[in-house]
């Protein structure tokens, strides 16, 4: 073989060398880039659904979190909004709005569970209603305390164990909910809305 020959070879297989690098280079580049646009959709969705949740709270300003209210109405079927997405987090809360008994729940500090289908009425007619864990001696002082310095009109406190939370405050179409008990933030809440929120608010006895 000549030495022409040899060196046209040397210089063929050099260029087959660099096609194949740089098809390789190439392939690398675009799963780079795939990748890339799957994590850059993965955080685009995350901050869409971020965003969609500030504006709703935007939307409605106030204290606690405001929740799709169904239509009043007394009697069967009684079904409630009580699986909900907050601050991302899958919670249960008491109900907030929907059908309901003839019959309200009596007003004041229970000292026992509440009957859910009764209280949706004394929301609606705009009473606030403070839900707290059962089984805690002194939880259940600290709201019958409360209830005590607010006075029983207009509100409700009883035992609830279907939520999420260790205390929470309810009117029509909203819920304040606390991982513990918060004296000022539930006087806050009742203060703001006590007779103030739900379809025929203001009926409650204040």
């Amino acid at each position: 073989m000549s030495m022409d020959q040899r060196r046209s070879r040397r210089e063929g297989s050099q260029r087959a060398q660099a096609g194949r690098a740089a098809r390789q280079e190439t392939r690398r580049k675009r799963g780079q880039r795939s990748r890339l646009y799957v994590l850059a959709s993965v955080l685009a969705a995350i901050a869409a659904v971020a965003l969609g949740f500030v504006l709703l709270r935007d939307t409605e300003p106030g204290l606690g979190v405001a929740v799709q209210e169904l239509p009043a109405g007394h009697g069967p079927p009684y079904f409630y909004n009580t699986s909900q997405t907050i601050d991302l987090v899958s919670v249960e809360i008491p109900p907030t709005s929907g059908r309901h008994t003839n019959g309200q729940s009596r007003y004041g500090f229970l000292g026992g569970p509440i009957v859910a289908e009764s209280v949706v009425h004394n929301m609606e007619h705009g009473a606030v209603v403070i839900w707290y864990q059962p089984g805690d001696p002194d939880l259940a002082g600290d709201v019958n305390a409360l209830v005590r310095s607010l006075g029983e009109s207009c509100l409700v406190a009883g035992s609830y164990a279907p939520m999420s939370f260790e205390v929470a405050a309810t009117v029509w179409g909203r819920v304040l909910p606390l991982e513990r008990f918060d004296r000022e933030v539930l006087l806050e809440f009742s203060r703001e809305y006590r007779g103030k929120k739900g379809p025929e608010a203001g009926l409650c006895r204040r």
